[in-house]
């Protein structure tokens, strides 16, 4: 097994028996790619005629590696922007202008706000979709509109969609 087309074959073959059925994955969208890598590690770095199964498996260990080096590869950049960011709210907070902090945080999963409160606080923030489920929501609510369980408004719940389509 030297030639190009006979190791993908193999490797193919390798992938999908002693990787994907052990992993409990099915074939992936790309799989066609990950098959060329493999084989194309296979060939820089094993023997093309002396390789193995252990072989496929470093070089989808390799690609998952350059897969992440790839998205990492993007983060300086978005940290740049963040730490651009940060510099802009911390003026406009100062100046008293927190309009693009709320903007920010209302578009935040909730999960994601409650715990970057302190733990003690956790508590004072009931999950929404618990409250709907309960039919406690609104039940209780200010004159803002914010049901005084969750402190969620009428307006930013969707019932059928934090109770699942029935």
């Amino acid at each position: 097994m030297g030639t190009i087309k006979e190791i993908r074959t193999e490797v193919e073959n390798l992938l999908v028996t002693t990787i994907y059925c052990v992993i409990g994955m099915d074939r992936p969208s790309n799989h066609d790619e990950i098959v060329d890598f493999i084989a194309q590690d296979i060939l820089e770095t094993a023997d093309p005629n002396e390789w193995h199964s252990g072989d496929v498996a470093i070089g989808f260990r390799r690609w998952i590696e350059a897969q992440v080096d790839e998205v990492s590869s993007t983060e300086p950049d978005k940290q740049r922007l963040v730490d651009a960011l940060i510099d802009v709210l911390a003026e406009d907070i100062e100046k008293g202008d927190i309009t693009v902090l709320d903007e920010l945080l209302l578009k935040m999963p909730y999960d994601v706000l409650k715990y970057a409160l302190p733990e003690d606080m956790w508590a004072d923030f009931e999950d929404p979709s618990e409250c709907v489920k309960s039919g406690q929501h609104l039940k209780s609510c200010d004159d803002d509109g914010f049901c005084n369980n969750c402190g969620f408004q009428d307006d930013f719940i969707n019932d059928e969609e934090l109770l699942g389509e029935q």
